[in-house]
């Protein structure tokens, strides 16, 4: 199977290289033989052991003996290995272009913030994945739960389109807002990414219900996700009902689009912070963290900091 390996190897190589073409040449000939069923008569296969095998008893005697004696199960060996790290690129890739990562549509990750593009109120958006700066994220006037005197502030920037933002809802935030109001400043701010279809319409949907209820924002937050792949015109206004808050004043408030503002601030302070990915936590202005995370891991810090 050093054959095969070689016309990998040399096929590379030989894209610059003359020389290595013809080492490439000679494999081809060398694995179509082996493959069906031939003896390799080049004596590619020979001199390739030989020559690897000689180096390595110059640095390793012990060693380059073992390999010897065991050379075509540990080329059998390499030639599997390179075929399924082949295998999961071409899997992570086919993963990227469907779900925006590499790892699966159920893998626990973030939703991408559009590279070179623009958002979805027409900011630029970045390059590549910046540092994050949580210092320079405040608490603005934005949707909240918990105590205002906590002392530890959570503030998340999410985007109601966002599977990982659905994820870290219905998962860690809301045993957060479960479990720990007393000890805890959460705050949401909205990050709605322009590779979600329609990805503005909720987050101002969701300002217009806080206006008359800040309680009735949080069921109607939780309410979002839990529906999310349904959401559209209809089914949005549809989730305000429950809440009993006035219609005719939300209504008015989201065909004026009387918080657009709000949401271009929000979606600027998310750029100077440098988020590459919703959803994204800032804890006090001092860590930050990336994804859907657990509840677990939220306690732990909540913990250090109340601790300091």
């Amino acid at each position: 199977m050093i054959c095969i390996i070689a016309l990998i190897v040399f096929g590379i190589l030989g894209i610059f290289s003359s020389t290595h073409r013809i080492i490439a040449k000679e494999a081809l000939d060398c694995m179509f033989k082996r493959v069906t069923l031939r003896k390799c008569d080049t004596g590619l296969d020979k001199r390739l052991k030989a020559q690897i095998t000689g180096k390595l008893m110059k640095r390793c005697p012990v060693g380059g003996r073992f390999i010897y004696r065991h050379f075509e199960i540990i080329s059998w060996i390499f030639l599997i290995l390179f075929i399924i790290s082949i295998v999961y690129s071409i899997q992570g890739i086919y993963y990227l272009a469907l779900y925006q990562n590499c790892n699966g549509e159920d893998a626990t990750g973030f939703c991408p913030f559009n590279p070179g593009g623009t958002g979805s109120n027409g900011i630029s958006g970045i390059a590549d994945k910046a540092e994050l700066n949580p210092g320079i994220v405040g608490v603005d006037d934005d949707p909240w739960f918990g105590n205002p005197d906590a002392k530890v502030t959570i503030i998340e920037f999410g985007c109601f389109k966002c599977q990982y933002s659905r994820e870290a809802a219905l998962g860690a935030v809301k045993k957060l807002y479960e479990n720990n109001q007393d000890e805890i400043l959460f705050v949401f701010r909205d990050f709605p990414l322009s590779i979600h279809e329609h990805a503005h319409e909720p987050s101002l949907s969701a300002q217009c219900v806080y206006e008359q209820s800040r309680e009735g924002y949080w069921d109607y937050y939780f309410a979002l996700f839990e529906n999310q792949e349904i959401l559209n015109d209809s089914t949005i206004r549809e989730l305000v009902l429950p809440l009993g808050i006035n219609m005719e004043q939300y209504d008015e408030c989201v065909l004026s689009q009387k918080y657009d503002d709000e949401l271009n601030n929000d979606y600027a302070d998310g750029h100077l912070a440098g988020i590459y990915g919703t959803p994204t936590f800032f804890i006090n202005g001092e860590e930050s963290l990336v994804g859907p995370k657990s509840y677990k891991e939220f306690k732990k810090i909540i913990d250090r900091k109340l601790k300091e």
